[in-house]
Order: C-alpha cells, then structure tokens, then sequence
C-alpha cells in the first residue's frame, strides 16, 4: 500500500473546509466549490499510485480493487442516503421528496451526476431542494473506476509506459472542457468525460518520476500550489464559467502540492500536517456526505440561508455527524482491509464484502424507489398541508409536449392549437418563453369560450424576438426559434393578435438571487445578438428593449394586433411547497408574497420601457401586477389558493385571474376587465 502521508489528509481539509462554508453561505469562500477539484485530483493520485505499485508487482486484483472501494465509500453514503430519507419523510414535501428518493436511487447506483445534469435547466428546482445534490461529485469518481482500471490493465498487457497514453486521455478531457464548458455548463459540470482530466492529472502525478526534485522546487511549488488553490476559492464565484479552462487554477495547484510533499520538510508539508489539518482530512469524507443534507434541512425549517449563528450551528453539526460517521463507519468497515500486505487473499473475502455491499445497494435503491414510485408520500402529510403542496403540480398536461426545452424541440412553423376545434384557423397566436406556457390554460380557456383558436408558440428560456440566442444553461436554438416564430406569425394568413409573454427582468437583470431561496447560486444568464454578439452586461436591458421593439415593429407592419403581458411578480420561494410548510409548522400561511417596493425595485426600468414601446406602436398591454399587487405586497395566495405552481410562473389558478382580461381580448374590446383595483388590459393613455 501506499505510505502514509500527512500532507495528503491536510490536502483533504484543503479540499473539504472551502466546501462546507461556501455552502454555509461564507461569502469569503465564493469560490469554495472548488474543493470538489482538489479532491479529484487527490484521488486520482492515491488509486493510481495503488494500482500501478500492484501491477508492476504482479499483484493487481480487480475484485480486490473494488473490494476496497465498497468499504471506503458505501458503508457511509448509504447510511447518509437513509437518514436524509427518513428526515425527508417529516420535513420535504412530496415533489421534493420524489425528487430526494430519484437522487437516493441515483446516488445508490453512482449516477446522480447524470440525474442532476438531465434535469438542469430552465424549470428546475433550486437547489437547496435537493439534499442529496452532493452525491454528484461520488458518482464520477466511481464512473472514473469503471474505466480505470481495466484502462491500466490493457496498457500494462501491451507494455507501453502508462504516463503517455494517460497524458494523451487527459489533454483531451482537458481541451472538452476548457471549449465546451461555457456553451453546455451543465455538462461540463456533472459529467465524467468533462471531469476526467482532473483525476487524470493526479494520476499522472503518480506515474510521472517527480521524486527527485531538490528542496528549492519543493518549497515553490508547494507554497504556488496553495496560492492556486486559495486564488480560486476566494476569486472564483457563480459567475465563473467552471470547470472550463478556470478549473486549471486549483487542479494544477492540488497536483503541484502533491508533487512537492511527502518528504516533511517543506512549509507547505508542515503546513499541511497540523493536526488540526490532518484531523479534518481523516474525516473530511464523512464531512463532505453530511454537511450539505443539514444545511438543506436547515433551510427547510427557518426558510433562509444560514445567518451567523446558523452558520455555526451547521458547520458544527457537520462536524459532530461527520467524526460520529469517520469513528463508528467509515473506520469499522475499512478496518478489515486494512492490512499492509498485498498478497492476494482468498477470494471468498472479496466475493461476500461484494455480495454484502449489493445488499445494501439493493436495500436503500428499493426504499429511494418506493418514495418516488409514491409520489412523494403525499398521504403522510395533514391534509390542509397535502392540498396546499398539490398546487406544484399546476401546469397544463400539454405543457412539456408543446414547450421546446433543453434538446426537445417543437418547430415553430407546426405550433401546437388550442381552443376551439381544430378545424377552425387560429386567428390567436401566444408566443413567448416559459411565463407564456403558464398562462396557456387560461389563454386557452378564453379562446374556447370565444370560439377561437390559438397558436401556441413558446420555448422555455428563449425570448420572442428573433436572431437573440441563450447562452447559458442547456436551452439552445433560442435565436432559431425566434426567428422560425417571426416568420410564421408575419406570413400566417389568419393570425390577427399575438400576445408576446418573458420574463424579462430574467433577461435584463438574471435571476432573482437577493429575495428568497429558489433562485440563490445559479448561473447568470447571458444572451447574444447572433449578428453583433453576447450583450454587454451594462447593456442588457438596452438590448432586450431595442430587439422587442424590432419585433413588435414588424408585427404591427404586417397588421397584427400586439398584446404585451407585463411582468408577472417573481416570488422567490416555491410558493406552494413554502405554503404547506407554513401550514406543517402551524404558520399562518396569508399574507404571503414578494413586497411590493421589491417588485417594483427590479420591474421598474422594464415597464417604463415596455411603456414606451406601447405608445409608440399602438400595442396592447396587460398589468399582472395590477391584479396580483397591493401597495404592500404582490400576493402569491388569494382565498387559500396559491396562484403560482413555483416561485414564478403562474398555476391554472392564478393565470385565471386574467381570465377576464383574455376574455376581452379574445371579444375585441380594449378595456375588458378589472383588477382589484385598476384595469388589467388597457391601452396607454
């Protein structure tokens, strides 16, 4: 086995500790994320340095290799992925209790790296939702053994050198994600082969002769690699487009440091061997399974990120879960295969700690299945709290068919009809990105009440405007889209109003990252002219406004009738999730909603514009927060209804608060209906 280093455990702590306070919410640590490279790379290197010590030895075992991996990481995971479960069972509700069992599942069969990525995007939940979201990082690792060592097997049986063709593997890696990274975030960010580079650069660390440096390159390299690391942890934030080329900072410094050390008598080897260091290290694995589940369930008590004092009560429950899991799990189980021999053991040892490891596999997959397959368990909760929490479930049943998202796609020449008969010519078309999709059902209801038609043309994320692309997330084809759209509506023959429906404060400002918990850490958004490229970020809402007006221009020249649906307040809290909370905590659940000054403060600049290209080509425009805002609040709940399905887009319920003004819009009329205090269609005046 590999000798003991002190170092290596510091590194661990290196890794871990910017990990669990950046998730704590320790704006310092903004780049804190960047701990999960280092551990990459710190795990690259220790199994690498096994497998080829054994097969130059003539003693590698594939089984035993395994062996070994089942009791280092799965007694531990599998007792997180149960208790996070079994408090699941009292605190999620039942959409983010189906979701924890789908993760449970995932992370039991090391592939919720794979589960997270395909639901990223623009309708997924935030994520202190998701307590086991963690678990993505464990899943490439073990994707990574998969592959490995049957990879070092077959260089070592045509007795090539290893350090070249892992070299070769590893720049290639590198190169997809350093190109690819900012135009697909989210799989440069959950997938092996996006991933794999940075194990491989360990690996090479293991295999490349870097013994015999003297103690000056020691010294400089070490101290240059924790000024890497520490650069990335304190520079790097959710801006970053990372891994990418970014992820080069704290990969090549954690690869630096390990090549430096292991002799202690460097300052970074001192350094690093501290006791304190070396002590978080022995446990940082158990540290990084649990901190992210009590952090999760915290938010799910007091409703906000950690302040001071949740800080530390947190970090410090962590850490008391986390020595209770190293001492009374991790060590245990390992215990047994801990022996410094290598010689090969009878194989019924490796065969029953498999069987066993299956077993547990096998116990908790079947227990994260049954909560998904149950929805949730909707049935353990009261019954009050059960129906609020149902209102999740709020969107039309065509929504996903006839929403292009990610890589689906609807063209928007063939847009799906609704409303009357299909045999009757749309003269209604609804156009705009996923606010648009929330109000289908009552658009839609309108048009069949009038008799009417409607053409429903939407992607989520995109803009209607033509030639504007999305740059960020996996929405794509936003510019293809737009433009497919234009030109359907200016040579339909029978479309007469098109209603134009964004999020636009998403588009001038991004997302809602300074009210509520449903939008915290995610990437900015970002959107470009396909002529003149990515809008300056001082720029945005100049831009957005010049590429609408544009659109509404070419409309009203073709003589259709322009209905413009103003911003629809953005809660910030996944209303009916919060709402049944409210209700479980015995939590008066009205009033309940965004303040109005915190509308206002975000919406402001985007009315007044949107303002001004009403008047100037005699559009339509409808005023959801003249129906849905007081002067104190923009309410998410009216007479035990949540009108939202999550933190923005409407549900059935709240859309059918514009019934009214639809109904008049579908009639002809200008001014059809009345909020609670002013109209909600109406011209400019």
């Amino acid at each position: 086995m590999i000798g003991y280093r002190r170092d290596i455990d510091g590194l661990r702590a290196v890794a871990v500790l910017p990990v669990v306070l950046f998730h704590a919410d320790v704006r310092v640590f903004s780049g804190g994320f960047v701990g999960v490279d280092v551990f990459f790379v710190i795990s690259g290197f220790l199994i690498t340095t096994i497998i080829h010590r054994e097969i130059e030895a003539g003693e590698f075992s594939i089984l035993r290799f395994y062996e070994r991996r089942a009791r280092r990481i799965l007694p531990a995971l599998l007792l997180v992925i149960a208790v996070t479960l079994l408090a699941g069972y009292f605190l999620l509700m039942p959409a983010d209790y189906a979701a924890a069992g789908r993760a449970g599942l995932a992370a039991a069969l090391f592939v919720s790296n794979m589960l997270f990525w395909s639901e990223t995007g623009y309708f997924s939940p935030g994520i202190y939702d998701q307590p086991l979201l963690h678990t993505w990082s464990l899943a490439i690792e073990e994707q990574f053994y998969i592959f490995f060592p049957p990879l070092m097997l077959a260089i070592a049986a045509l007795r090539w050198r290893p350090a070249l063709p892992i070299a070769v593997l590893t720049l290639l890696s590198l190169c997809l994600s350093g190109l690819t990274t900012e135009a697909r975030p989210a799989m440069g960010y959950y997938l092996l082969p996006w991933r794999a580079w940075e194990l491989g650069l360990g690996a090479l660390v293991a295999l490349l002769p870097l013994r015999s440096m003297g103690r000056v390159p020691r010294e400089v390299m070490g101290l240059a690699g924790l000024v890497l690391i520490g650069a990335g942890v304190l520079g790097f934030d959710e801006a970053t487009v990372f891994p990418g080329w970014a992820a080069l900072m704290p990969v090549a410094g954690a690869a630096m440091i390990i090549a430096a050390g292991g002799k202690m008598n460097t300052i970074c080897d001192r350094l690093l061997s501290v006791r304190p260091f070396v002590w978080t290290g022995l446990i940082s694995y158990s540290l990084y399974l649990w901190h992210w589940p009590v952090i999760v369930f915290y938010q799910q008590i007091v409703f906000d990120r950690p302040d001071v004092l949740g800080c530390v009560l947190v970090v410090s429950l962590s850490f008391v879960l986390a020595w209770a899991s190293w001492a009374w799990v991790e060590v245990p189980f390992r215990r047994r295969s801990s022996s410094p021999t290598v010689s090969a053991p009878r194989s019924g040892g490796p065969v029953r700690t498999l069987l066993v490891a299956l077993a547990g596999i096998t116990v908790v997959s079947l227990t994260a299945l049954g909560v998904t397959a149950g929805g949730g368990l909707p049935s353990r909760l009261p019954a009050e709290a059960a129906r609020l929490a149902a209102f999740s479930d709020g969107q039309h049943p065509r929504l996903r068919e006839c929403t292009g998202r990610d890589d689906a796609w609807r063209a928007p020449g063939d847009p799906c009809l609704f409303g009357a008969k299909a045999e009757v010519a749309p003269t209604v078309a609804l156009w705009g990105d996923s606010h648009a999709g929330a109000l289908l059902p009552e658009v839609e209801a309108a048009a069949r009440r009038s008799g009417r038609s409607l053409a429903y043309l939407a992607r989520a994320g995109c803009l209607p405007v033509p030639e504007t692309e999305r740059l960020d997330g996996q929405t794509g084809r936003c510019a293809e889209y737009g433009s497919g759209a234009l030109d359907y509506l200016l040579q339909s023959e029978t479309i007469e109003t098109v209603i134009l429906v964004a999020r636009y404060a998403l588009a001038s400002k991004g997302y809602m990252a300074d009210y509520g918990l449903s939008e915290r850490d995610w990437s900015p958004t970002r959107y470009a002219d396909v002529t003149s490229g990515p809008w300056p970020e001082a720029d945005r809402l100049e831009r957005l406004m010049a590429k609408l007006d544009e659109t509404v221009e070419q409309l009203r020249a073709a003589g259709r009738t322009v209905v413009i649906v103003y911003p629809i307040p953005e809660i910030g809290y996944k209303v009916p999730e919060t709402l049944a909370k409210y209700s479980l905590q015995g939590r008066s659940t009205e009033p309940f909603g965004l303040p109005r000054d915190v509308f206002e403060e975000r919406n402001a600049a985007v009315r007044a514009e949107l303002d001004k290209i009403v008047a100037r080509h005699d559009a339509l425009k409808i005023v959801p927060s003249e129906v849905f805002c007081d002067e104190e609040m923009c309410h998410a709940m009216r007479d035990g209804t949540p009108l939202y399905y999550d933190d923005d887009h409407l549900s059935a319920a709240g859309a059918a608060f514009l019934g009214p003004a639809f109904d008049g819009l579908m009639a002809g009329r200008v001014v059809q209906t009345r909020g609670p205090e002013r109209d909600a269609l109406r011209r400019t005046p």
